[in-house]
């Protein structure tokens, strides 16, 4: 992943990270002749009319040889020994670092993560990976899926044709395909080839997998994406291991969450997000719906401005000096502090297990996005996007459009509804007015800046408490190593000195002394963070 942000890493650490996409330490062909023997049950020569036993690439799972049958050339894929065994003991390890985090992460971002859950889905997702019989199906879909519903879109995708019957668990058998490494942009701009074209289309497709296709490559790192001339440029798609389904209420609400972030809506936004479990159904969405207003509004002011760079105003946070940033910060708490607060303290935010290889794919794409062109954007090249997407948000793209309609003049039918019930509705509030006065109802109220006095008021405490019981056994264990050894207590424990040493007592109170510090840590760093806000604010 790291090995396509140029935007974060310098050249010399991308060069060193991009060995690791298709350039990891080869095994023999010797070994790669014998597996493939066993899982097809027949000599290479019998299989194959030609077999090169140098390998095109290997990466971290298996290595592809060229191969020809009846005329065709083929990539053959083979798998690695061991590697399940190297799973069981890697995801052993892992298992056990996500129980932790679970157990001491402190989320101080407001956002609530299961990481266990997150575990499940990369071992699940992990598994498919060494099974080819699984990958060759999913080849297959992804192909089928831009051929019958995105014919222009897949004029500029390509996906090696599979095999199946000589396919197994372990060997996979492929149409080959030679292309550029999507990230050798010299050598992809010789060929004729406009790089600006191919990042749109890697924007373009990602969109179209989630959102429409609802199946997405869940790993599409630059040894996995390659790109000929035919059709003016292609971007080659060749490794399916990794592929993921989003459910339809998933992806209706990914849908319905675009739309709102590109309408400015940000109770429609906030919908999508409690749509696609991002947010707590049950939580207090007042609050998040005005901070949620506040980015919408930011986004779309920098969306509109004009697209150079002695404009301020269209650049994203990201972009922007670490001063600059500094100072869109300290604008945003002075605007929306209690907010914060509120949003913060009751963290209503989660992030869905599901969407981990979401969010790898769009930070991979994005940065090659950036290696192909130095103005890339993804959130303005979705923008254009969205006229292929209406029929989706509604089911049916008429009815999006005179919905939207509809909804610019106040006459859907739920404006209606609600315009014939407005004698109900005044009714109801002139009862619930009445029942105030007469103190039937109570009204509750969150005083923000009470609740957070409060709270600092007990990490004080806690803080006072942990301190001045560490400095108690400091003390206690500096005077026991200060005095004689007979004056340290009697019986039992001069028994136990003279057995463990001296300074038995005192190491005792100074370890106390170091347990109480430490946990005096964490209230002090909440303290500190009170006045703060995560970091994406």
């Amino acid at each position: 992943l790291l090995s396509t942000r140029i935007d974060l890493l310098p050249r010399e650490y991308i060069e060193e990270l991009s060995v690791l996409q298709d350039n990891c330490p080869k095994f023999s062909s010797d070994i790669a002749r014998e597996i493939i023997e066993r899982e097809l049950g027949a000599p290479v020569e019998e299989v194959f009319d030609t077999f090169s036993d140098k390998p095109l690439a290997a990466a971290s799972l298996g290595q592809v040889h060229r191969a020809t049958k009846d005329g065709k050339e083929l990539a053959v894929k083979v798998q690695r020994r061991g590697l399940r065994d190297l799973f069981k003991a890697d995801l052993s390890n892992l298992k056990l670092l996500a129980s932790l985090l679970d157990r001491f992460d402190p989320k101080y971002d407001g956002a609530d993560r299961n990481w266990g859950n997150i575990f499940q889905e990369t071992e699940r997702l992990l598994y498919q990976e060494i099974d080819y019989t699984l990958e060759a199906q999913n080849a297959i879909r992804f192909e089928n899926n831009f051929r019958t519903q995105n014919p222009e879109l897949y004029r500029r995708i390509k996906v090696p044709g599979v095999y199946p019957e000589m396919t197994t668990e372990k060997v996979l058998v492929m149409e080959y395909v030679p292309g550029v490494k999507i990230t050798e942009v010299e050598k992809i701009r010789e060929m004729g080839v406009d790089t600006r074209m191919l990042s749109k289309v890697s924007a373009e497709s990602y969109m179209t997998q989630l959102c429409r296709h609802g199946f997405f490559h869940c790993d599409p790192h630059p040894g996995n994406l390659a790109v000929d001339d035919v059709n003016g440029g292609r971007i080659i798609y060749y490794d399916f291991g990794m592929m993921d389904v989003i459910p339809e209420k998933t992806r209706k609400g990914l849908v319905d969450f675009v739309f709102g972030v590109y309408n400015v809506d940000a109770r429609a936004v906030v919908q999508a997000m409690v749509d696609t479990g991002i947010i707590e159904p049950r939580a207090d969405m007042y609050d998040i719906i005005k901070v949620v207003r506040y980015f919408v509004k930011e986004f779309d002011k920098t969306l509109a401005a004009p697209r150079d760079a002695d404009n301020k105003e269209n650049l994203w946070e990201n972009e922007m000096t670490p001063e600059e940033q500094k100072k869109i910060k300290r604008q945003r708490r002075q605007r929306l502090a209690s907010d914060f607060f509120s949003v913060n303290k009751d963290k209503p935010f989660k992030f869905p297990a599901a969407f981990t290889f979401v969010y790898r794919s769009f930070m991979s794409l994005d940065g090659i996005g950036k290696r192909l062109d130095t103005q890339y954007d993804m959130m303005r090249l979705a923008a254009p996007y969205l006229n292929e997407l209406v029929d989706l948000k509604d089911g049916n793209r008429f009815y999006s459009v005179l919905n939207q309609g509809l909804k610019e003049v106040g006459l859907r039918p739920e404006d209606l509804k609600n315009a014939w019930r407005q004698p109900q509705n005044v009714a109801y509030m002139t009862d619930v007015l009445k029942r105030l006065e007469e103190g039937d109802l109570k009204l509750r109220t969150r005083a923000l800046e009470v609740e957070k006095q409060v709270q600092r008021i007990e990490l004080t405490n806690k803080l006072i408490g942990s301190a001045l019981f560490a400095w108690g056994a400091f003390n206690t264990g500096l005077l026991l190593s200060l005095l004689p050894q007979a004056t340290v207590g009697t019986g039992l424990v001069a028994t136990i000195n003279s057995f463990l040493g001296e300074q038995l007592m005192s190491r005792v109170a100074f370890a106390v002394a170091g347990v109480m510090a430490l946990q005096s840590i964490r209230p002090y760093r909440e303290i500190r963070k009170m006045d703060e806000v995560p970091a994406w604010w």
